[in-house]
This record gives C-alpha cells, structure tokens and sequence, in this order.
C-alpha cells in the first residue's frame, strides 16, 4: 500500500501508540485513514493527504525513519524539509519541533546536508538532507566496475548495496559476466568482490542457434503471447556440437553477446537466488567439478543434452536475438560465396567462380572454434575465391587447367577474345567490366569474412574448455617434476632445440634507467628557507669553488659527491 509519494515502507503500524492509554490518539491513524492518506493525489476524487503522526516516537526512532526515506529517495538528492514532514510527519525545519533530531542528521555521517537560501525569504537558510552512501562517487554500472577494480583488496557486497537504485542488478550481472570476482564469506554471510583484471575468452564449438516462434509482418504488432513465447523459448539455445564436454551447469557463457550462466535450476516456481544452495551457480565463472548429484535425483527443469545448452534468463529482443540472427545470415552468406552462388557484386550469379575449398573455407565455415586470426582468415579467403575465378564453368577462352590467378585470366581473354559466356571475343568495355567484377567479388568475401556479427555464431566461455581442463588433470601426474627430467622429456619430444638450455639467464637490471629503460633524470631540490652557514669563505678559492657548485646545482647539473 503506497502514501500519496509511493513510500511504500511506511506502514500505519510505524504510527501505533505505544500503549493502549493513547487509543483516542491512535484511532485518527486507523486503517481507512492511512489507506486515504498514502493514495496517490494523481487522481481528482483522493482526498488530500493526512500527515502522519510522529510524536509518540523517541528521537532515535525518527532518525532511523529519516534515514530509511532518504534512502529509499537518495536519486532525488538532498530534500527540502518540508517534503520530509509531509512523508513523514518529522519537522526538520529551522526552529522546528524535532530540532534535536536535525542535530543528530547533522552529525550522522550517513547524512548529507546542504544549506541554501530559503525559497519564501531568500534573505534566510534552510537545509536540505540527503543520504550519503559509502562510495559517495559510485552511479552507475560504469562507476560501480571502475570502484570495484580500485579495491585490489576486495571490498564488501554490502558496502555497495546502498550506492544507488538498480545496485544490486548490476551487482548481479558483473558477477554473472565475470567481470569481478565473488568470494562468499560465511562468517559474515556476505560477499567479498574483487578485480578480475584481464580476462581469457575462448569459443565453444559449434554453431549456435535459436527456435522461435515467428513474428508477424511489420505491419502487425505482435501480440503479448508471442512476445512471452519467444522469450521462454530463448532459453534454450540449440548447437550443433556436444556441449556437456566443454562447459558445466552454472559455469558463465556469452551468447549472442549476452552473458548468462548455465542453468542450475531444479525448481520452476522459484526464482535464481531462491533455488536451493545445491542447484545456485556458483561465484566463480568456472567450476572444477560438477554439482551436487542430488539436482539429477530431484531433476533440472532445462535440459542439458548433446544439441541443447539451457540459458539462466532470456536473451533481449532487440540484443541476444538479433545478434545470434545476423550470425546466421552472415554465416549463411559465406556459404554462398563459397558455393559460388553469390557473385562479387551480390548480384546472386557466380559466373565465372568455382567453388572455394581451402583451409581458410573450412575453418570459417565449420562448426569448429578456432584460434586463428579473423583478419588472416579472411585475407586468405578472400585470395581464395579471386584465385577460383581462374577456371569458368560455362566455357570460355581459358580451357581446363589449375586454377588462374584473376590477371593471367584476364590476360588470357584479351589475346584469344574468349570471354565468361564462351564463344567469341566480347566488344568495347567488357574485359574491364570482368575485372571490376572479380575485384568486387574478393572484396565482398572480404567484407564477409570480417563482419563483426560472425563472432556471435559461437557460444564464449571464461577459461579453457571442460575437455582441455581434464586432458591436463590427467596427464599431470606424468609431468615429471625435476628440471632435468622435464627438460628431457621436452628434446624428446622435440619441444625444444637441442642446443637450447634450460632456464634462460636472469636479465640484469640497471641502477641507472627507469622501468622504461630510460636514463633516470637527476634533479636537485633547494629546501626553502635554507641559509648558508660558511659564510666566512667568501671572497677565498674555497668560496669561489662552492659558488659555482651552489650554481651548477641549481640548474640541476651534477657537481659530484665531494670526494665522499
């Protein structure tokens, strides 16, 4: 039940009489009048709100009301007294009757108090009262990560609860994302959060996809049923590759450019953070082991099998959804030009173009991640299919043979007058026109290859993959753990030259040079109001020298160290 301010904290019961003497002054606070006072007055038959009564409260008690309501309101500011007394019945203005509760704001930290001039006489001063949060500078999302990354000794989940509204969201979606480090401290029953600093990204293999149900035209709107099915239906992501041997439920994913955890849940009715503490992802992005046995007895409520990878929420429309849809058609599109059934200008004809076949094809068009370059890959595909247009499936003036590069191919027209529709030698223009064609054609598979939205075809995780994580468990306890062994094994098995040793020297660390390796700059300081004590040498050789070393030193010119 919100007041006339949708406060909705304030309860007719913080306005009961401390004992039952005072039933006559607790029954103008009775249940129908507080449910009239705390309506809104938006609407024209609300009666005008009634000031709640506070005077049967001690000064502690209004303080603690105070400091609830500026809280609950900090992104609105400082406020002016009189929005405090109409909230909440506690008169916070100059002279006022709680002027002992206005001294306590004044020397409570939590409160923040600004003094400006009076709006009814400006010649006077009100105040104006605040809430003043731990980390006063943190805002927003941006604000909160840069705090948080400042605190290289980490720096309590409470703490921050109070910074603004939304807090503990963004909170929840920079540990989901990885991007902070979460350790549960028990003791407490809190939170210590920590900077990640640079993070490991790898790509999951195979392509990921989603099922919806389709959108009516433009021209329609859609309706409320189909909206909420596309969202429950972007939970479930369909792949194409074995996901169970690269990630574990509750481990952190990246799809569609959204961060999400594996879902955990064992209960539909309930929200993430009301599951069991058994079927909660963990903290941490990643997990060493899998969760408890218990959540397969009981049964998860999204299935995780070799084609489906369950989501924790749902992917926004306009973000997650759109982006997994332009991977596909990018995708999609690499296809064709690599078929040859898109030509160079995208005019949907691959005259002239053979299939591309390759390393860079396959790897680019496989369902399989992989860790090469996106900027090499698509220059070698990109050579690829400028070298396929050196054989013409229609005929032409070039016969059978290997592949040509684009220039012998058009070379070769212009001595023998061939030409991509085969037969005769073509009139004015029309080999300038093929080789604008084929330019147009690599540099179309070039754009392709590098289109941002390729990078969504693939799901992302934090750290190595499940598979790569257990292949290295396993083969630890074969890693011998003395150098020389281990420095055989590796000639062995042809890791290292034979002449390589091994441990390389220690580099050495010069006195003189900076971190850099610059030179380090020596400057002299003259303390101020320093005064020279050997006066009695002036006007001898020993006073002509220091004079000159006195000069030299305050130009920063070494003068030596006296013989020292």
């Amino acid at each position: 039940m919100a007041n006339s301010y949708g406060f909705d904290f304030l309860r007719n019961e913080h306005n009961l009489a401390p004992s039952s003497s005072a039933t006559a002054d607790s029954s103008a606070v009775s249940s129908s009048s507080v449910a009239t006072a705390y309506q809104r007055p938006n609407s024209a038959n609300n009666a005008p709100a009634a000031i709640p009564d506070a005077s049967h409260k001690s000064n502690l008690e209004k303080q603690a009301d105070v400091l609830l309501f500026l809280r609950h309101h900090r992104s609105s500011g400082c406020l002016p007294p009189p929005v405090i007394y109409k909230s909440l019945g506690i008169d916070l203005s100059d002279g006022g009757a709680d002027a002992a509760v206005v001294t306590m704001l004044l020397n409570n930290p939590k409160v923040n108090v600004e003094e400006v001039p009076d709006p009814e006489n400006p010649s006077l001063n009100m105040n104006l009262f605040g809430y003043r949060a731990k980390f006063s500078t943190v805002r927003d999302k941006a604000t909160l990560l840069a705090q948080i990354n400042r605190c290289k000794n980490g720096v309590k989940w409470n703490d921050l609860m109070d910074a603004y509204d939304g807090v503990e969201k963004d909170l929840q979606k920079l540990m989901t994302g990885g991007e902070i480090l979460g350790v549960t401290n028990p003791e407490e029953k809190d939170k210590i959060l920590f900077p990640r600093g640079e993070s490991f990204l790898v790509e999951l293999d195979g392509c990921v996809t989603l099922e919806l149900p389709k959108l009516p035209p433009p021209s329609i709107a859609p309706s409320a049923g189909i909206l909420q099915a596309r969202k429950m239906h972007s939970r479930i992501v369909k792949t194409d590759v074995d996901p169970r041997l690269q990630i574990r439920r509750g481990e952190a994913i990246r799809v569609g450019g959204e961060w999400f955890r594996v879902s955990s849940a064992v209960r539909e009715d309930l929200p993430l953070d009301k599951q069991p503490p058994r079927a909660q992802a963990p903290p941490s992005v990643v997990s060493m082991k899998e969760l408890s046995k218990k959540n397969e007895v009981d049964g998860y409520v999204r299935r995780f099998d070799s084609r489906t990878l369950p989501l924790d929420g749902t992917l926004s429309e306009n973000g997650g959804i759109g982006a997994l849809a332009k991977g596909k058609e990018v995708r999609e599109r690499l296809h064709s030009i690599a078929g040859g059934g898109e030509g160079g200008s995208g005019s949907g004809t691959g005259a002239g173009m053979r299939g591309v076949t390759g390393g860079a094809s396959a790897t680019l068009l496989s369902s399989f991640a992989t860790e090469k370059n996106p900027s090499m890959l698509a220059g070698v595909f990109a050579k690829s299919v400028a070298a396929s247009f050196g054989m013409g499936r229609a005929g032409g003036g070039v016969g059978g043979g290997g592949r040509k590069r684009p220039t012998a191919k058009i070379n070769s027209r212009q001595r023998d007058g061939g030409g991509l529709g085969g037969g005769h030698g073509l009139r004015g223009g029309r080999t300038a026109l093929d080789a604008e064609a084929v330019k147009a054609a690599v540099e179309n598979a070039r754009s392709a290859a590098l289109d941002p939205a390729l990078s969504h075809s693939h799901a992302v995780r934090h750290g190595c993959t499940k598979d790569v994580r257990d292949m290295y468990l396993e083969t630890l306890v074969s890693i011998p753990t003395s150098e020389v062994d281990l420095h055989k094994m590796l000639l062995e098995n042809k890791l290292i030259d034979p002449g390589e040793k091994m441990s390389r020297p220690r580099m050495k660390r010069k006195a003189n040079v900076d971190n850099d390796g610059k030179p380090k700059k020596r400057r002299y300081y003259e303390r101020k109001n320093m005064r020279r004590t050997n006066t009695h040498l002036d006007g001898t050789d020993i006073g002509a020298m220091l004079a000159i070393a006195a000069e030299k030193q305050s130009q920063g010119k070494s003068v030596g160290d006296g013989g020292m």
